[in-house]
Protein backbone atom coordinates (compact mmCIF):
# COMPACT_ATOMS: atom_id res chain seq x y z
CA UNK A 1 0.00 0.00 0.00
CA UNK A 2 1.28 3.47 -0.88
CA UNK A 3 2.28 5.80 1.93
CA UNK A 4 -0.38 8.28 2.97
CA UNK A 5 0.09 12.02 2.85
CA UNK A 6 -0.48 14.35 5.77
CA UNK A 7 -3.69 15.65 4.20
CA UNK A 8 -5.05 12.11 3.92
CA UNK A 9 -4.20 11.45 7.56
CA UNK A 10 -5.94 14.64 8.66
CA UNK A 11 -9.12 13.74 6.78
CA UNK A 12 -9.17 10.27 8.32
CA UNK A 13 -8.49 11.53 11.85
CA UNK A 14 -10.97 14.40 11.61
CA UNK A 15 -13.73 12.06 10.46
CA UNK A 16 -12.96 9.28 12.94
CA UNK A 17 -12.67 11.65 15.91
CA UNK A 18 -16.00 13.30 15.08
CA UNK A 19 -17.69 9.90 14.97
CA UNK A 20 -16.01 8.74 18.18
CA UNK A 21 -16.98 11.69 20.40
CA UNK A 22 -19.04 14.90 20.20
CA UNK A 23 -16.01 16.71 21.65
CA UNK A 24 -14.47 16.76 18.18
CA UNK A 25 -17.46 17.41 15.90
CA UNK A 26 -16.86 21.12 15.42
CA UNK A 27 -13.20 21.19 16.40
CA UNK A 28 -10.21 21.93 14.23
CA UNK A 29 -7.95 18.88 13.92
CA UNK A 30 -4.32 18.88 12.81
CA UNK A 31 -2.70 15.48 12.22
CA UNK A 32 0.74 14.36 11.14
CA UNK A 33 3.02 11.35 11.14
CA UNK A 34 5.85 11.49 13.67
CA UNK A 35 9.03 9.35 13.81
CA UNK A 36 8.50 7.78 17.22
CA UNK A 37 10.69 4.79 18.00
CA UNK A 38 7.69 2.58 18.70
CA UNK A 39 3.97 2.55 18.04
CA UNK A 40 3.18 5.64 20.08
CA UNK A 41 0.31 7.95 19.08
CA UNK A 42 -0.65 11.17 20.87
CA UNK A 43 -3.35 13.81 20.97
CA UNK A 44 -3.21 17.17 22.74
CA UNK A 45 -5.14 20.41 22.88
CA UNK A 46 -3.49 23.49 21.36
CA UNK A 47 -5.69 26.53 21.67
CA UNK A 48 -9.00 25.70 20.01
CA UNK A 49 -7.49 22.88 17.94
CA UNK A 50 -6.56 19.27 18.56
CA UNK A 51 -3.11 18.12 17.47
CA UNK A 52 -2.72 14.44 16.62
CA UNK A 53 0.59 12.69 16.08
CA UNK A 54 0.57 9.17 14.66
CA UNK A 55 3.66 6.98 14.55
CA UNK A 56 5.13 7.05 11.07
CA UNK A 57 5.28 3.25 11.21
CA UNK A 58 1.62 3.60 10.11
CA UNK A 59 2.27 5.63 6.95
CA UNK A 60 1.15 2.71 4.81
CA UNK A 61 -1.49 1.41 7.22
CA UNK A 62 -5.00 0.63 5.96
CA UNK A 63 -7.65 3.23 6.66
CA UNK A 64 -9.31 0.99 9.26
CA UNK A 65 -6.13 0.89 11.37
CA UNK A 66 -5.79 4.69 11.32
CA UNK A 67 -9.46 5.11 12.20
CA UNK A 68 -8.92 2.72 15.10
CA UNK A 69 -6.01 4.82 16.39
CA UNK A 70 -8.17 7.96 16.24
CA UNK A 71 -11.01 6.21 18.08
CA UNK A 72 -8.63 5.02 20.81
CA UNK A 73 -7.21 8.52 21.24
CA UNK A 74 -10.73 9.95 21.43
CA UNK A 75 -11.63 7.50 24.19
CA UNK A 76 -8.56 8.62 26.15
CA UNK A 77 -9.56 12.29 25.90
CA UNK A 78 -13.17 11.53 26.83
CA UNK A 79 -12.00 9.19 29.63
CA UNK A 80 -14.13 6.39 28.31
CA UNK A 81 -13.45 2.71 27.83
CA UNK A 82 -11.66 2.00 24.57
CA UNK A 83 -14.04 0.70 21.87
CA UNK A 84 -13.63 -3.05 21.55
CA UNK A 85 -13.79 -3.01 17.76
CA UNK A 86 -11.08 -0.35 17.54
CA UNK A 87 -8.85 -2.32 19.90
CA UNK A 88 -9.28 -5.49 17.84
CA UNK A 89 -8.49 -3.74 14.56
CA UNK A 90 -5.44 -1.96 15.96
CA UNK A 91 -4.08 -5.03 17.76
CA UNK A 92 -4.45 -7.14 14.64
CA UNK A 93 -2.52 -4.57 12.61
CA UNK A 94 0.31 -3.99 15.08
CA UNK A 95 0.83 -7.76 15.43
CA UNK A 96 1.57 -8.16 11.73
CA UNK A 97 5.12 -9.57 11.32
CA UNK A 98 6.18 -6.77 8.96
CA UNK A 99 5.12 -4.09 11.47
CA UNK A 100 6.79 -5.83 14.40
CA UNK A 101 10.00 -6.22 12.39
CA UNK A 102 9.93 -2.54 11.40
CA UNK A 103 9.52 -1.38 15.00
CA UNK A 104 12.17 -3.80 16.24
CA UNK A 105 14.71 -2.54 13.72
CA UNK A 106 14.17 1.09 14.70
CA UNK A 107 14.48 0.24 18.38
CA UNK A 108 17.79 -1.46 17.63
CA UNK A 109 19.02 1.63 15.81
CA UNK A 110 17.71 4.37 18.08
CA UNK A 111 16.60 2.83 21.36
CA UNK A 112 18.40 3.73 24.59
CA UNK A 113 18.54 1.39 27.56
CA UNK A 114 18.90 2.69 31.12
CA UNK A 115 20.41 -0.20 33.06
CA UNK A 116 22.42 -0.15 36.28
CA UNK A 117 24.89 -2.81 37.32
CA UNK A 118 23.37 -6.21 38.04
CA UNK A 119 25.05 -6.49 41.45
CA UNK A 120 22.47 -4.48 43.33
CA UNK A 121 22.61 -3.42 46.97
CA UNK A 122 20.78 -6.45 48.34
CA UNK A 123 20.32 -8.88 45.43
CA UNK A 124 22.75 -9.99 42.72
CA UNK A 125 20.84 -10.44 39.48
CA UNK A 126 23.87 -11.99 37.81
CA UNK A 127 24.08 -14.70 40.47
CA UNK A 128 20.35 -15.43 40.28
CA UNK A 129 20.48 -15.48 36.48
CA UNK A 130 23.29 -18.05 36.45
CA UNK A 131 21.43 -20.30 38.88
CA UNK A 132 18.18 -20.12 36.91
CA UNK A 133 19.92 -20.58 33.58
CA UNK A 134 21.59 -23.80 34.74
CA UNK A 135 18.64 -25.18 36.71
CA UNK A 136 15.72 -24.28 34.44
CA UNK A 137 17.04 -23.49 30.96
CA UNK A 138 20.02 -25.79 30.40
CA UNK A 139 22.19 -22.66 30.00
CA UNK A 140 20.45 -21.78 26.73
CA UNK A 141 19.39 -18.22 27.56
CA UNK A 142 21.63 -15.57 26.01
CA UNK A 143 21.24 -11.87 26.76
CA UNK A 144 23.58 -8.93 26.20
CA UNK A 145 22.88 -7.03 29.43
CA UNK A 146 21.19 -7.66 32.76
CA UNK A 147 20.57 -5.07 35.42
CA UNK A 148 18.32 -2.88 37.52
CA UNK A 149 16.06 -0.45 35.71
CA UNK A 150 14.03 2.51 36.91
CA UNK A 151 12.12 2.17 40.16
CA UNK A 152 8.59 1.29 39.11
CA UNK A 153 5.62 -0.27 40.88
CA UNK A 154 3.81 -0.96 37.60
CA UNK A 155 6.58 -2.62 35.56
CA UNK A 156 8.53 -5.05 37.70
CA UNK A 157 10.52 -6.62 34.90
CA UNK A 158 11.10 -6.26 31.18
CA UNK A 159 12.77 -8.24 28.41
CA UNK A 160 13.73 -6.14 25.40
CA UNK A 161 13.96 -8.27 22.25
CA UNK A 162 15.54 -5.42 20.29
CA UNK A 163 18.60 -5.23 22.53
CA UNK A 164 18.37 -8.66 24.21
CA UNK A 165 18.41 -7.11 27.67
CA UNK A 166 16.57 -7.84 30.90
CA UNK A 167 15.83 -5.12 33.44
CA UNK A 168 14.26 -5.53 36.87
CA UNK A 169 12.56 -2.70 38.76
CA UNK A 170 14.78 -1.27 41.47
CA UNK A 171 11.97 -1.46 44.02
CA UNK A 172 12.77 -5.19 44.27
CA UNK A 173 16.38 -4.54 45.34
CA UNK A 174 15.29 -4.39 48.97
CA UNK A 175 15.88 -6.43 52.14
CA UNK A 176 12.09 -6.71 52.40
CA UNK A 177 11.93 -8.70 49.15
CA UNK A 178 12.93 -12.38 49.42
CA UNK A 179 15.52 -13.60 46.96
CA UNK A 180 13.08 -16.23 45.70
CA UNK A 181 10.69 -13.45 44.63
CA UNK A 182 13.38 -11.68 42.61
CA UNK A 183 14.21 -15.07 41.07
CA UNK A 184 10.58 -15.59 40.06
CA UNK A 185 10.48 -12.21 38.30
CA UNK A 186 13.77 -12.91 36.53
CA UNK A 187 12.51 -16.37 35.53
CA UNK A 188 9.49 -14.72 33.89
CA UNK A 189 11.73 -12.45 31.80
CA UNK A 190 14.03 -15.33 30.89
CA UNK A 191 10.97 -17.17 29.59
CA UNK A 192 10.38 -14.24 27.26
CA UNK A 193 13.95 -14.57 25.97
CA UNK A 194 13.43 -18.29 25.42
CA UNK A 195 10.12 -17.90 23.60
CA UNK A 196 11.46 -14.98 21.57
CA UNK A 197 14.39 -17.03 20.26
CA UNK A 198 12.07 -19.84 19.21
CA UNK A 199 9.51 -17.50 17.59
CA UNK A 200 11.75 -15.13 15.66
CA UNK A 201 11.50 -11.34 15.43
CA UNK A 202 8.61 -9.50 16.99
CA UNK A 203 6.85 -10.28 20.23
CA UNK A 204 3.87 -12.10 18.75
CA UNK A 205 1.56 -13.02 21.58
CA UNK A 206 3.22 -11.81 24.76
CA UNK A 207 1.93 -14.58 27.01
CA UNK A 208 0.64 -17.51 24.94
CA UNK A 209 -0.78 -20.59 26.73
CA UNK A 210 2.52 -22.47 26.61
CA UNK A 211 4.25 -19.48 28.22
CA UNK A 212 1.70 -19.41 31.04
CA UNK A 213 2.10 -23.16 31.61
CA UNK A 214 5.88 -22.81 31.91
CA UNK A 215 5.46 -19.83 34.24
CA UNK A 216 3.04 -21.66 36.55
CA UNK A 217 5.40 -24.65 36.67
CA UNK A 218 7.99 -22.55 38.49
CA UNK A 219 8.01 -23.68 42.16
CA UNK A 220 7.75 -20.18 43.64
CA UNK A 221 5.22 -18.82 41.15
CA UNK A 222 2.24 -18.70 43.56
CA UNK A 223 4.32 -17.42 46.48
CA UNK A 224 5.88 -14.63 44.42
CA UNK A 225 2.56 -13.52 42.97
CA UNK A 226 0.94 -13.33 46.41
CA UNK A 227 3.93 -11.55 47.95
CA UNK A 228 4.18 -8.98 45.15
CA UNK A 229 0.47 -8.16 45.25
CA UNK A 230 0.76 -7.18 48.92
CA UNK A 231 4.22 -5.60 48.64
CA UNK A 232 3.22 -3.34 45.75
CA UNK A 233 -0.10 -2.46 47.34
CA UNK A 234 1.62 -1.33 50.54
CA UNK A 235 4.34 0.50 48.67
CA UNK A 236 1.87 2.52 46.62
CA UNK A 237 -0.29 3.25 49.65
CA UNK A 238 2.65 4.55 51.68
CA UNK A 239 3.74 6.76 48.85
CA UNK A 240 7.03 4.95 48.23
CA UNK A 241 6.88 5.78 44.57
CA UNK A 242 9.52 6.77 42.05
CA UNK A 243 9.46 10.42 41.06
CA UNK A 244 6.85 10.93 38.37
CA UNK A 245 7.85 12.46 35.04
CA UNK A 246 6.73 16.03 34.36
CA UNK A 247 3.09 16.04 33.34
CA UNK A 248 2.28 16.85 29.74
CA UNK A 249 -1.09 17.79 28.32
CA UNK A 250 -1.51 14.86 26.00
CA UNK A 251 -3.02 11.41 25.83
CA UNK A 252 -1.18 8.43 24.45
CA UNK A 253 -2.01 4.96 23.23
CA UNK A 254 0.30 2.62 25.09
CA UNK A 255 0.24 -0.53 27.15
CA UNK A 256 1.50 -0.71 30.73
CA UNK A 257 1.73 -4.30 31.94
CA UNK A 258 3.35 -5.25 35.23
CA UNK A 259 5.58 -7.78 33.51
CA UNK A 260 6.63 -7.85 29.90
Amino acid sequence: MAERSRSELELICRSALAVASPLFRDAEVSASFYPYIGLTHTIRRKGAAWVVRVSDHLRDAPRAALEAVAALLASKVARRRSPRRALEVYERYRREPAIEARVLERRRQRGRKVIDASGGEFHSLESIFRELSARCFNNQIEITRLGWGRASWTRLGHYDPAHHTITISRILDSPRVPRRVVAAILYHEMLHALFESSRGCGRGRDHPPEFRRAERAYPDFAFAREFLAEYCRRGRRRGHRPRAPRARARRTVRRSPVLE
